[in-house]
C-alpha cells in the first residue's frame, strides 16, 4: 500500500499497488473501497481490533 497525501501533508488514505483498493482509516474502523471492473464500488466498512 501506498500513502495519498493532501496538500496540506495529511495522509489521507492508502492505495494498493494496482491503484484499485483505498484504505481510510478512522478512529477504530478501516473503510475499503474497492473498483470493480465494471466501474461500479465496493464500500465495506471493518472494525479495527482493540487493544485489552
Amino acid at each position: 500500500m501506498e500513502e495519498f497525501r493532501n496538500l496540506n501533508g495529511k495522509r489521507v488514505c492508502d492505495w494498493s499497488k494496482d491503484h484499485k483498493v483505498a484504505e481510510i482509516v478512522q478512529k477504530n474502523c478501516i473503510t475499503r473501497i474497492t473498483a470493480n471492473p465494471d466501474g461500479t464500488l465496493n464500500i465495506e466498512n471493518v472494525p479495527l481490533p482493540t487493544a485489552a
